[in-house]
């Protein structure tokens, strides 16, 4: 019985938060890259390097932020700014996500769990990142991007892509 429950546990949470993995190279939400088998092998290129930035406005994101977290019913403390950096492949899928956390002095500090995991899963609704990209002799490549959060009182404030 109480195995059972701790299968169930496990399989509920996961499904509700990110895969949490801390490294010496850093904090990470999920830290899979999975990319599609017709998708060039991935390289470092930079979302601003392919003009990959998200096409949607900041000022749209930032209301669309807002509401996904006041739907959540969460409530929320801590300033500073978090950071996910991610790959996005050739389909426009996002995957092995980095979330980095600071306070408004860039000192590393940590939001509380359910926060960053709002975040996280706001995070993956942005499904409209460019793809298929050519870039000089890659074709389909695959790019890196950041979102940043700037939180205020445990408030978003603004969305930095």
């Amino acid at each position: 019985m109480r195995a059972g429950f701790i299968l169930f546990f496990t399989l509920v949470s996961g499904s509700l938060f990110g895969q949490n993995i801390i490294t010496p190279q850093g904090e990470y939400m999920d830290t899979t890259l999975n990319i599609s088998a017709h998708c060039a092998p991935p390289y470092n290129i930079f979302y601003y390097q392919i003009k990959g930035k998200y096409p949607v406005s900041s000022a749209i994101l930032l209301a669309d932020s807002k509401a996904f977290l006041k739907q959540k019913g969460g409530k929320y403390t801590g300033t500073g700014y978090v950071t996910f950096r991610f790959f996005i492949d050739c389909e426009g899928i996002m995957s092995r996500i980095r979330v980095m956390q600071t306070d408004e002095n860039y000192k590393t500090i940590h939001f509380e769990k359910a926060f960053v995991n709002d975040l996280y899963q706001y995070l993956k609704t942005m499904d409209q990142w460019k793809k298929n990209i050519d870039v000089q002799n890659i074709k389909n490549a695959n790019y890196m991007a950041y979102i940043s959060f700037k939180i205020k009182n445990g408030e978003v404030v603004n969305i930095i892509p």
